[in-house]
């Protein structure tokens, strides 16, 4: 059984939001659930940027399946981290996701969102 059984849900809630705020190229809708921390050097030129390159080296998103989970690096302003990872089919090529999320004040952010081929 999954350690984090319900946290899976949140990550993964996040994770179809981010998806499909990618395939949208919609800066507003990927950075939602981010903390306003994690955003200091990640701005819309970035995400267009990045969003081109995924295009153009892994195609569009088809699926995903989830591998497991990880604690996440704790800090004193991030107590409860943890990190979540898929291996992803886009049309090109696969690719590793690792969403890391973090808990303040019983609310979930995302604290890192990495596509990996």
């Amino acid at each position: 059984m999954e350690r984090f059984g319900k946290e899976l849900l949140i990550a993964e809630t996040y994770i179809d939001e981010m998806l499909a705020a990618d395939q949208s190229g919609d800066y507003d809708s990927f950075v939602r659930r981010f903390d306003k921390v994690e955003l200091e050097e990640f701005n819309q030129e970035i995400f267009n940027n990045d969003v081109a390159l995924m295009r153009e080296e892994l195609g569009s998103y088809k699926s995903r399946v989830y591998l497991g989970s990880l604690q996440g690096f704790q800090t004193a302003i991030r107590p409860r981290c943890l990190r979540f990872v898929w291996r992803a089919v886009y049309e090109k090529n696969e690719a590793l996701i690792i969403l890391g999320i973090h808990q303040v004040d019983g609310e979930w952010y995302v604290n890192e969102s990495t596509v990996s081929k």
